[in-house]
């Protein structure tokens, strides 16, 4: 059964709202309002990776993909206009709907913050690694890479797992086994912009000059950009 919208979705805490269900419609506004400016985010391209119904639903479901962009704490720059207007408000810790508590944000999913941050520290460290060429350095305005945050993170941490920038990234698969992300043979779901493709690949050393002087370039440019997310990349290692 679902409850009156003006209800349950504002006052999440009244007693007809233990029987409610969020209507679908109400999840994939929310989420679209954020991925269409942000698609680069690890829960807009989990979001797209779930258009393949043939994946695990407990990482799928339509709840668990807003949870997830709403409770990235580091994203709220992002994500707080959308979230909290729909997910922090009918799913507040107080909250009788049901599946709020039953689909929730997908396991240690970095936030597009920590992402970004680790892509750039391996990239700084190894600029030669082939998944170096899927995401430019961070934006001095905001602090994110645009591009296709998991296929850069998924191919560095699946090329070099024992890297000290991997181990969140390894313990998200061990324990979902979410193919798009985790998966050597799953190229599909990704959100943002750039390719993962056999056009990107290079072996690492290649255009080694030229990758050294972007990277010192680079460095010199995001001195600030690393002072802000260097405290978030630390909490990951």
């Amino acid at each position: 059964p679902t409850g009156p919208p003006s209800v349950c979705l504002t006052t999440p805490t009244d007693s007809t709202c233990s029987n409610y269900t969020i209507p679908a419609s109400t999840i994939s506004a929310a989420v679209s309002d954020i991925c269409k400016a942000s698609s680069f985010l690890p829960g807009c391209s989990l979001n797209t990776a779930c258009a393949d119904h043939s994946l695990n639903q407990t990482y799928c479901a339509p709840l668990t993909v807003l949870a997830t962009l709403c409770t990235a704490k580091e994203d709220t720059a992002l994500t707080g206009a959308a979230c909290s207007k729909s997910y922090q408000t009918f799913c507040s810790n107080s909250s009788l709907i049901p599946a709020c508590k039953t689909q929730v944000a997908f396991p240690e999913l970095p936030s597009g913050k920590i992402a970004t941050g680790l892509i750039y520290s391996v990239c700084q460290e190894m600029p030669g690694m082939k998944g170096c060429k899927i995401c430019p350095a961070p934006e001095a305005s905001t602090g994110y890479s645009v591009c296709d945050e998991m296929a850069a993170l998924k191919d560095l941490c699946l090329d070099m797992p024992e890297m000290t920038q991997c181990p969140s990234y390894n313990k998200m698969c061990n324990s979902t086994k979410f193919a798009p992300f985790c998966s050597a043979n799953s190229s599909g779901g990704h959100g943002g912009h750039g390719g993962h493709g056999n056009n990107n690949q290079t072996t690492p050393g290649t255009d080694k000059g030229k990758n050294d002087a972007n990277a010192m370039a680079s460095s010199l440019v995001m001195t600030s950009v690393l002072a802000a997310i260097a405290g978030l990349v630390s909490m990951t290692l």
